[in-house]
Parts: C-alpha cells; sequence; structure tokens
C-alpha cells in the first residue's frame, strides 16, 4: 500500500513536471508503472520504487535499480518512449559513496551526469540484457516521501501543486489542497482499472481547476441579489450534482467564452456579464434539463452556471493557457 501511495504521488509529480507537454497518465499501463502519454505520440516511462525506511534503509536499492532498468529497457521494445526514468524515494538509490550526496532532496539526475562509479553500476547491469534500453534517455528521479505524518509525506508533491498555481497565476483559497485530494483518488482509480486504454486524459486532469475556479459558493453579491436565498441553495446543490459528473464541460465552457467575446452589449463593460446572462441563457438550457426540474429552477441554474463561467472567464484562459489545452 505504502508503494502504490508513492506510486500515485510520482505520477502526479510527473504529470505535472510535464503538463504543457501530456496527453494522458496512466499508472500500471502497458509498458510500464507510469506512462505519460504525449502530444505526439512519444511516451515518458518510469518505473516506482520506494523504500518505507528511505532515509536509512540501502539493503534493497540496487536490487530495485536492477528490476527497474529491466523493466524501462522491455518498456522501451514496446513504446516510443522519449524518456526513461527511475523515480524513487531513496536519497542513495545505487548504494554508491560517490553518488549518495547528489541525491538529496527532489533531484533530477541524468546518466550522463553520474559519478563514474555510478556509471558503472548501471551499465554492468545493462550489459546482462539482450536489448538494453538507451542511457541517454535514461535518467533518476528522486520524490522524498516517507513517514506517517501527512504534512511530511506529501511536502515535496504538495509544492509542485502550489508551483503549478503560481504559474497559472489564479489566486482561489485551498485550491492546492482541494487539487491534491482529487488527483489522489483520479490517478488512483484510474491506475486500478482493469482495462489499460482506459487513461487520465489533460482533460481529466484539469477539469477539477474549472469546476474550482467557477464555484458557485464564491458568487458574487451583486448576481446573487436576483435570487431567492431558498432557490439559490437548490441550484447550488442542483448544480455542484450535474457540473461534477459532466467530464467534457472543457468544450461547453469554450463555447459560452466564444459567444461572450461575440456579443454586442450597449451596456457599460462592468454590467455586460448580466447582460449576456438575461440576453442568451436560453440557448444553453437544454444542457443542464433534469427530469422534474421546473422552468423557473432550470432557468435560474443555467443563468448560474453561465455567469460564472463568463465571470471567470480570465481564470479559465489563464488555466487552458498554463496546460496547453
Amino acid at each position: 500500500m505504502f508503494g502504490f501511495d508513492f506510486q500515485v504521488n510520482a505520477g502526479i509529480l510527473l504529470m505535472l513536471e510535464n503538463i504543457k507537454d501530456i496527453d494522458a497518465i496512466r499508472l500500471e499501463g502497458n509498458y510500464e508503472d507510469i506512462e505519460l502519454k504525449l502530444n505526439d505520440g512519444q511516451y515518458i516511462l518510469a518505473q516506482a520504487k520506494s523504500v518505507v525506511n528511505s532515509s536509512s534503509d540501502f539493503s534493497h536499492v540496487r536490487q530495485n535499480l536492477e528490476k527497474a532498468l529491466v523493466s524501462l529497457s522491455d518498456g522501451c521494445q514496446k513504446a516510443d518512449a522519449k524518456e526513461l526514468i527511475l523515480i524513487t524515494n531513496s536519497p542513495n538509490p545505487l548504494n554508491d559513496d560517490d553518488s549518495k550526496s547528489i541525491f538529496w532532496g527532489p533531484a533530477h539526475r541524468a546518466f550522463s551526469s553520474l559519478p563514474t562509479t555510478s556509471r558503472k553500476i548501471v551499465t554492468d547491469y545493462l550489459d546482462k540484457l539482450e536489448h538494453p534500453l538507451d542511457t541517454d534517455r535514461f535518467s533518476i528521479q528522486i520524490l522524498p516521501f516517507e513517514t506517517d505524518d501527512d504534512a511530511e509525506r506529501y511536502k515535496v508533491v504538495t509544492q509542485a501543486i502550489n508551483d503549478f498555481i503560481g504559474t497559472l497565476n489564479i489566486s482561489i483559497p485551498g485550491l492546492g489542497k482541494r487539487l491534491l485530494e482529487v488527483w489522489h483518488w483520479d490517478v488512483f482509480v484510474n491506475g486500478s482499472k482493469k482495462d489499460t486504454d482506459i487513461q487520465l486524459t489533460k482533460r481529466n486532469i484539469v477539469w477539477p481547476i474549472m469546476v474550482i475556479a467557477t464555484d458557485v459558493e464564491r458568487c458574487d453579491d451583486a448576481f446573487l441579489n436576483q435570487f431567492d436565498p431558498a432557490l439559490y441553495d437548490e441550484i447550488v446543490s442542483r448544480y455542484k450534482e450535474i457540473i461534477d459528473t459532466c467530464c467534457e464541460r472543457i468544450e461547453f465552457f469554450t463555447r459560452i467564452l466564444c459567444d461572450y467575446n461575440a456579443f454586442q452589449s450597449t451596456k457599460k463593460p462592468s454590467e455586460k456579464c448580466l447582460d449576456f446572462v438575461e440576453s442568451t441563457w436560453e440557448n444553453y438550457h437544454s444542457e443542464f434539463e433534469v427530469d422534474g426540474l421546473d422552468i423557473e429552477t432550470q432557468e435560474a441554474l443555467t443563468k448560474v452556471v453561465i455567469y460564472n463561467i463568463v465571470h471567470r472567464r480570465i481564470s479559465i484562459d489563464r488555466i487552458k493557457r498554463g496546460v496547453n489545452l
């Protein structure tokens, strides 16, 4: 269980490091522990090897290295691999005195940057293989991951998520923590599915950010004053239920924002959002048809969703540009 928890977090970290170039991620895929399918059809393949007491137990790290090299060598025979990575939480992944000082912290080390003794350890294992991997594509990456304290165990992944949010230039309180929870679950569930062709696409990855960015609970008072409090409470509940089950809403977001950009309004710029909602909501209400939902609630539901998308359009655009979507 510890090993799979490490693998999930390693997958999230590699996903974020390559977010602009990836098309999908899969754990326990056809080729490797962690597979990142890139936009150009190539792959980043990673072997995840964890040690429970990583800071003190180096007794099996070379066995882990050998197993990783065998698996990565096999994987790159089946897939067009751009990068081949051993990702581990051991700060001494080769149990080698010459290299143990270079792997502390979240290190990234290409094979060519390793000391001579470390390179020999790797090549000695590769020499035993019929089809060894290309060392020019091989690297060792460290993800510090130890103890039962969540703040300590997940600190590097949490920092990576917060750094990623920073590149998007959006400010939503608690976003990093919420994304960690969502991505832990999504990456885990995807990896547990028997059909390895089921991948977590970039759209699936980015969608939770869109949901949080357009959360109706963050709606401004000027818009909320249009609704009866009891009706709005019902809308919020219904809205969350619907939007959380829609996995392809990015296209819908794009449609609304394109329509908004083309919308001509005689109102002043600060009132254009409300004018757009009032003038066009009927164009979108079919997206929110629910059995038993009366016309008044459906109208209000549609308006709430549209307003939040348009009102948060700058954040949505930053998210899409930040992940190259």
